[in-house]
């Protein structure tokens, strides 16, 4: 039983050390996310290779119907029984395995699979594959009974092969049917990419009325002058939720918006791609059934900005200096500010106007987004420290909620950060590992006085001596509420408390290995706090 006992500091830590010993526990290994279903099952063995194998089936197995040959791969699929309208087939599957079938000419254009008769824990999940073997719709629990499949498809979905599997490709034991439909009016649009090369692209001004039915898409030519122009849903009935994308010559996606034309429709400028062949997809959330306009926009140029709007402009503009810049955002207008290498800093939005709802990004030297937030400062303002990044951000992106403009003030102020006592002399807080590993480690016995401000946390090198040590928080300003975390070289949290004994402050039990490692303290709430930090030693 170990009693802890600070040093200079014990009797500073007398009434603290009374609430006992117990430190957090190190996190565990979280489990690694489930394959992706678009990936696909593994081939299986014996047999497979490029054109996949034929499983034959154990018909002792299935009781309640016939038992399917299971072929590994759409190509495979042409060596088995296809699906025939109204006749069960019992399907059994390996783990990794996913089952393939053509569908037999008497089903027609339009029909609907499903699985049913579940075995235990089958979770199935059913695809229409093309004829290359991309996916173009999928199902999962749309069967009506729990983790049962149903799969629409009608004439215009150029659905080649049906695909059979289990959710993150465990084994499973169903039945699969398939039943025909009465045959759909076709649709008046293009339902597919290659369809809508060869039609009229949209004319600008003109709304076209769409219904669409489940699993259904619809896709469009654009113009080739595409400067100005705004792709708009409008008018959307029964709930529909719309999903416009636009999309390249391969079918990859450059562009995609869900709500940014308020509530459930949708807004996409077009004129930011580069040159060239170009597609407008036009779907649903989730692709449900839904019914809704389409109109093509042209909007009047805006003047130019008189702040960057881009990286490049934002390098040639050279670094943000703290201070308040006051910023006019037109619809779907962002600014781009480079930020200074050096320090910690906190940017916040302040006085915002025009219903502006501000959203801040921390962007890396590609525009990648290290961080971001939305309503972080007060109301709908925004607040981010640079700390939250992960790493030195390179620039912070101003914008505004589905990109709807507004007027507000962007202030960027520098982080102090540092103790103000010996400890802070001697072992310093600053915001990052790289700063702390360039000052000396946290002394044992020592208090350090921390101010954080907003997410702004505090980094301190730990000592290598190959004794254990406990960390501890105390004298908390109002309000604040520590959390503790240890971390290795690389900034993964090895163990971490936030609460001890039901309280604000926090203690945590370091351990002296590995090295080296860091004490990071923050704050909960973004709010300013101040606190004391000592780092204490155990007697045996």
């Amino acid at each position: 039983m170990r009693a802890w006992q600070a040093l200079p500091a014990a009797a500073l830590l007398a009434g603290l050390l009374q609430a006992g010993t117990a430190g957090a526990q190190p996190r565990a290994t979280p489990t690694p996310p489930p394959a992706a279903a678009e990936s696909g099952p593994p081939k299986s063995g014996g047999g497979g290779g490029a054109g996949g194998s034929v499983v034959r089936p154990n018909n002792a197995a299935c009781p309640n119907g016939q038992a399917a040959e299971i072929a590994t791969s759409p190509e495979a699929a042409a060596r088995v029984q296809p699906l025939s309208p109204d006749q069960r087939l019992c399907v059994r599957l390996s783990r990794g395995q996913a089952a393939y079938f053509r569908v037999a000419p008497e089903a027609g254009g339009d029909y609907t699979v499903t699985t049913s008769r579940l075995g235990r824990s089958t979770d199935t999940v059913l695809a229409g594959l093309d004829a290359r073997g991309r996916k173009l719709i999928e199902d999962d629990d749309g069967g009506g009974d729990d983790l049962s499949s149903s799969l629409e498809v009608s004439a215009d979905s150029r659905v080649a092969v049906i695909r059979a599997g289990t959710l993150d490709n465990q084994p499973g034991s169903f039945d699969i049917t398939l039943r025909r439909n009465a045959p759909q009016t076709p649709p008046d649009f293009p339902t597919s990419q290659e369809m809508a090369t060869s039609a009229p692209p949209l004319e600008p001004g003109n709304t076209r009325h769409l219904r669409l039915r489940r699993n259904q898409t619809a896709y469009f030519a654009l113009p080739a002058d595409r400067s100005g122009l705004v792709a708009v849903t409008r008018n959307l009935r029964g709930g529909t939720d719309t999903v416009l994308a636009l999309l390249d010559a391969e079918g990859r996606v450059l562009l995609e918006d869900d709500d940014g034309g308020g509530g459930f429709a949708s807004e996409l400028p077009l004129n930011d791609p580069p040159e060239g062949a170009v597609t407008l997809r036009v779907g649903t959330l989730d692709r449900t059934a839904g019914e809704f306009d389409l109109v093509l926009v042209r909007e009047a140029p805006q003047p130019p900005p008189d702040f960057p709007t881009t990286l490049q402009a934002a390098r040639d503009r050279g670094v943000l200096a703290p201070g308040t810049m006051s910023l006019d955002l037109g619809r779907r207008q962002s600014a781009v500010f480079a930020l200074p290498a050096e320090g910690s800093f906190v940017l916040e939005t302040r006085n915002l106007g025009r219903d502006a709802d501000t959203v801040l990004y921390l962007l890396d030297e590609d525009g990648a987004v290290l961080a971001e937030d939305d309503d972080g400062g007060q109301g709908l303002a925004s607040r981010i420290s640079t700390s939250r990044a992960g790493r030195r951000p390179a620039f912070v992106r101003a914008g505004t909620l589905n990109g709807q403009g507004g007027r507000f003030d962007l202030v960027l102020r520098a982080t102090g950060g540092r103790g103000t006592g010996s400890g802070a002399a001697a072992g310093g807080t600053v915001g990052s590992i790289e700063e702390a590993a360039r000052r000396p480690t946290l002394q044992i016995g020592e208090a350090v006085s921390v101010r954080l401000e907003g997410d702004q946390p505090a980094v301190i090198a730990l000592p290598n001596d190959g004794r254990l040590s406990m960390a501890l928080t105390f004298s908390l300003s109002e309000g604040a509420d520590t959390v503790l975390e240890m971390l290795d070289a690389d900034g993964e949290v090895i163990a971490e408390n936030d609460d001890a004994d039901g309280g604000l402050a926090s203690r945590l039990a370091v351990e002296p290995q590995p090295r080296p490692a860091y004490l990071r303290a923050r704050q909960l709430g973004g709010e300013t706090a101040s606190f004391q930090l000592v780092l204490i030693r155990p007697v045996e």
